[in-house]
C-alpha cells in the first residue's frame, strides 16, 4: 500500500481530491501513460465513497439531534 495521507478519506470536496491526485501524479512522476481508466475507477470510487460516508455521518448526527 501506498504511503499517503488518508485523511482525504474523510474529505468530501472535490477540489480537495482533485488537488491531491495532483500532488500524486508529482509525486510518482506519472505521465499521461501511466493515467488508465483502472487508476481513474479507483481515484473516482474513493471519491465517491468519501462523499456517501459523508452524508451518512450527516444522517446520523442528524438523528442523534434529535
Amino acid at each position: 500500500m501506498s504511503d499517503y495521507d488518508m485523511s482525504i478519506h474523510d474529505n468530501s470536496d472535490a477540489a480537495a481530491w482533485a488537488k491531491f491526485f495532483m500532488e500524486t501524479k508529482t509525486k510518482n512522476n506519472w505521465s499521461l501513460d501511466d493515467i488508465d481508466e483502472d487508476l481513474m475507477l479507483g481515484w473516482f470510487a474513493n471519491a465517491m465513497m468519501a462523499m456517501h460516508d459523508h452524508v451518512l455521518r450527516q444522517h446520523l448526527q442528524e438523528k442523534s439531534d434529535d
